[in-house]
């Protein structure tokens, strides 16, 4: 059952139409933030710490989703102190759409210039969720100085040569099979009921959040670039990571299988392992609880 949510949601998601590479095609861009690197435009969002500065979190979505993703768990955090920043990926939110056009950048090389950007020689507690989460350990790898610890939710270690099959072709063939789904709200708000195991989350959840950002041109051929493109998660080199690290997953979840949360754990012996009450979305389900458990894994940490 957890495999026909999972594979129902990708579908119901990968909707919108593929055309041009620019995701600066949005209405109100003028009130939004870029950051430029290569030929890419990275929408970003900063939410300054609440008094003392105590650290910075550098959030990373999963696919799909954006920096409003975010919104309640950096409120929260900003509250406690630290100085909160979330980025759109590549080919999500309100960046830059991968495509033929486009000269490929890794992620995580992104993440880590818009870091240092933000907070010259500054280390990051990175949070990662889904998606997220497997660039957030690539990220630990492969920029060392960058990252004083990890938040891992609901994280997915995959990426990396997915699909040996032409983004192009697959992009022009899906789009106009998949769109439809995109108007279809009930159809979004009882995926996102499914996929987190709670029908009133999923009556409730505000769709625009998910499907707006996904209708700019370009977005279902810059996810089959996307995974073509994407690093692999370094699961070995992970392993050897000396700073904290909490994994978290929820209870609930229908998206992340048992089996991909018992490998990833076997891969972090050193990781703080827990599961919350929740689906795959548990962050902002409960974005309280979330907040709790990283602050007492944080403070126990700098101990």
């Amino acid at each position: 059952m957890k495999k026909v949510f999972s594979l129902l949601l990708t579908l119901a998601l990968m909707i919108p139409p593929a055309f041009t590479a620019s995701a600066k095609q949005c209405c109100d861009c003028e009130e939004k933030t870029f950051f430029h690197t290569g030929d890419y435009d990275i929408h970003y969002q900063v939410v300054p710490a609440q008094g003392k500065q105590a650290g910075r979190v550098f959030f990373l979505h999963g696919i799909f989703s954006s920096t409003v993703y975010w919104d309640e768990l950096a409120r929260l955090f900003s509250e406690a102190g630290y100085m909160c920043a979330m980025m759109d990926f590549p080919g999500f939110g309100y960046s830059t759409r991968e495509a033929k056009g486009v000269a490929p950048k890794p992620r995580e090389e992104i993440a880590a210039q818009l870091m240092e950007a933000l907070a010259p020689g500054q280390k990051w507690i990175v949070a990662g969720h889904s998606m997220g989460g497997g660039v957030a350990l690539n990220i630990a790898v492969m920029y060392p100085e960058k990252v004083s610890a990890l938040l891992l939710y609901a994280a997915a270690a995959g990426g990396g040569g997915l699909m040996d099959i032409d983004p192009e072709l697959m992009g022009c063939l899906a789009a106009p099979l998949l769109r439809p789904l995109l108007y279809m709200d009930p159809v979004v708000r009882l995926l996102a009921a499914a996929a987190n195991a709670d029908l009133c989350y999923g009556l409730r959840y505000d769709t625009a959040k998910i499907v707006d950002p996904l209708k700019l041109p370009g977005t279902v051929k810059s996810i089959f670039y996307m995974a073509r493109r994407a690093a692999p998660v370094d699961l070995e080199a992970a392993a050897r990571l000396d700073i904290p690290i909490l994994l978290i997953w929820g209870a609930k979840d229908y998206v992340i299988s048992a089996k991909m949360a018992g490998n990833l754990t076997a891969a972090l012996p050193r990781a703080t392992v827990q599961t919350m009450y929740g689906g795959h979305m548990f962050t902002e389900q409960f974005p309280q609880e979330a907040f709790e458990r990283s602050m007492v894994f944080l403070k126990r940490s700098e101990r």
